[in-house]
């Protein structure tokens, strides 16, 4: 059966710890409280007054856009309206003319074969002109007739020969009905509106003339002016051309290649906002009986001005605000803050071991009672400290102190009882190697009552024990050293490595054959590394518990009191690991820090040291 099991100072817990690295925090924890508190605080500050200009800017667009197209949108409905009511009259004249049976037959009498047509142009001068005196805004009154025996005088009665083949196709679809035109070009100075009608009262399908009443643009531009202001106004026909507007910077007579609107206008009325050119306009329209539709478009940045100015005060005076309250911010973060920096510095101080506070009162609120509570429990913890942890340190080392004088006068007992055995067997010579080796052994080990000793002494405290117990032991122990010199020069507390040896020869000699005992000194890293390694009989995992934690036997309490006394005078970190397998041997490690012949408690000069 083969059983191993090796000794640790940490433990199997602070083994498991160290196996997990800590994870990073993230970098907003490792901030300083005032920071955070100055973050948090600015943050709870700009998010309300960004929050209210934003809402304040949103429902006071939207309020606005509503506004704008409730008037709007009465304004359309007066545009139309008016410009319904002039349609109409214009087509009332237009049914005078298409419903005067006299008139109908001095243009259907053919002439050829008779002489009275002068009858028939006093009648047509006599009618037209008046019609346009009562209305200043009609341009001219045109009668096209395909009765060529009718003569033509260019004004009021031509030839439908000259009557545009496209606009003579439309009248003559519309079967009687109502037909507008309007000019190419809407700025041109004699810009007009042309109502057109086939006059076909009795038969629609042999029409005896058209009609048409040319119309002056300021009769509709009139109805619009007035609605220029902040705004544009357009009269359009079905495919977009401007019939009239008050907005003299258009550029296009087609209103869509200003405006791609075209696919928006598909009711009958509404409205919509579109971003054209960067800048960002509300459209209202609304459509007329005859196909035309009248749009109305406004800026937002008009539109919304006295808003973005309120606005723009908002920002400034949220702004100044906002400033006045990092200031204020500032100093209450540093204000609340400075008193735990002090209680902080208060507590580094405690942290390094000086129980030496000077923490002022700092009020009754929650920090000044931590304060408070902390400065009593530092001086509890000194008081603690004081009569708790140095009394257990005294009781230590006086337990230590005890164990040294059991150990020596045990070691000295069974020396000199080896002296008395071989004085009557062997003779003189031998009695007087061991009380020699002997002498060196105590001259070392007491060293005037002092702890520390150089490694080369430690080495050599080894070697002599070695010396009287090979005399005591003969031919069953073989000793072998792999010693770095160079670390002769370092200093160690004494009495580390003599209990081991003397583990090995008393409980680890199983035969004849006797004990191979290595002694390895080196330097790994910031430490040195001792170690005793047998190959003797070896201990099970049960041996091995005891032998680490007896405190009544001799042998386990020396394993025990190195592990304690280098513990004591080094530190956690350094100690005693044992390593053993039942039937193959122990190895047994001590690790101590490096340290110079300087120690404050070395005082031993080199001269000294060597003769020891």
């Amino acid at each position: 059966m083969n059983t191993e099991k090796a000794y640790s100072p940490l433990g199997r817990l602070g083994r498991i710890a160290r196996s997990f690295p800590l994870g990073q925090k993230r970098a907003y924890s490792n901030w300083r409280l005032r920071h955070k508190f100055f973050f948090i605080f600015l943050i709870v500050i700009i998010l309300p007054f960004s929050l209210l200009i934003y809402y304040s800017y949103s429902s006071t667009r939207s309020t606005i856009t509503e506004h704008t197209y409730t008037a709007l949108n009465g304004s359309l409905a007066q545009i139309n309206t008016n410009v319904e009511k002039r349609l109409e009259y214009y087509n009332q004249l237009s049914n005078i003319l298409y419903m005067d049976a006299q008139l109908r037959n001095y243009l259907s009498t053919d002439y050829e074969q008779a002489y009275y047509y002068l009858d028939a142009f006093q009648y047509i001068n006599r009618t037209l002109p008046s019609l346009m005196t009562l209305n200043a805004n009609i341009l001219g009154i045109t009668i096209y007739t395909g009765n060529h025996t009718l003569y033509s005088d260019g004004q009021y009665v031509k030839y439908t020969e000259e009557l545009a083949p496209s606009l003579e196709e439309q009248v003559l679809e519309a079967a009687g009905n109502t037909v507008y035109f309007h000019s190419e070009d809407f700025r041109a100075e004699e810009a007009s509106i042309t109502i057109a009608r086939s006059l076909s009262y009795f038969s629609l399908q042999h029409p005896y003339g058209i009609l048409t009443i040319d119309i002056n643009d300021n009769e509709f531009y009139s109805l619009i002016k007035m609605e220029n202001y902040n705004k544009s106004v357009y009269i359009i026909d079905q495919n977009g051309s401007v019939i009239s507007t008050g907005d003299q910077e258009l550029k296009s007579n087609q209103l869509f290649d200003v405006f791609p609107i075209q696919e928006k206008l598909t009711e009958d009325d509404g409205y919509f906002d579109i971003r054209i050119h960067g800048q960002e306009r509300f459209f209202t329209y609304k459509k007329l009986s005859n196909g035309w539709a009248t749009v109305i478009t406004v800026p937002y940045d008009e539109l919304l001005a006295n808003t973005n100015k309120a606005t723009r005060n908002i920002i400034w005076y949220s702004a100044v605000a906002i400033g006045i309250a990092v200031l204020l911010l500032y100093f209450t973060t540093k204000f609340m803050t400075k008193r735990i920096e002090v209680l902080l510095q208060q507590i580094r101080k405690v942290e390094r071991g000086d129980f030496r506070l000077s923490i002022k009162p700092m009020g009754h609120d929650e920090i000044g009672q931590v304060s408070f509570a902390f400065n009593k429990m530092a001086s509890t913890i000194q008081t603690l400290i004081h009569d708790g942890y140095v009394k257990e340190i005294a009781r230590k080392e006086s337990e230590l102190n005890t164990l040294q004088a059991q150990i020596n006068p045990h070691f000295l007992y069974n020396t000199l009882s080896s002296i008395s055995s071989l004085a009557l067997k062997e003779g003189a010579m031998q009695v007087y190697q061991m009380v020699n080796y002997l002498a060196k052994y105590y001259r070392v080990s007491l060293n005037k009552g002092k702890r520390i000793i150089l490694l080369e002494q430690e080495i050599n405290l080894v070697k002599n024990y070695v010396a009287i117990q090979k005399i005591r032991f003969r031919d069953k122990l073989h000793m072998h050293y792999d010693l770095d010199e160079q670390l002769f020069g370092t200093t160690t507390i004494k009495l580390i490595l003599q209990p081991f040896i003397e583990n090995c020869i008393n409980h680890a000699i199983w035969d004849e054959s006797g004990i191979n005992i290595i002694v390895k000194v080196r330097r790994e890293g910031d430490g040195i590394v001792l170690q005793v390694i047998d190959d003797g009989i070896g201990m099970t995992p049960e041996q091995l518990d005891q032998a680490l934690n007896k405190s009544g036997n001799l042998s386990g309490y020396g394993v025990k009191n190195v592990d304690d006394r280098i513990k004591l005078t080094y530190g956690e970190e350094y100690g005693v690991s044992i390593f053993s397998r039942l039937g193959i041997g122990t190895a047994v490690t001590i690790r101590i820090p490096v340290i110079s012949d300087r120690h404050p408690e070395y005082q031993l000069d080199k001269q000294q040291a060597l003769l020891e």
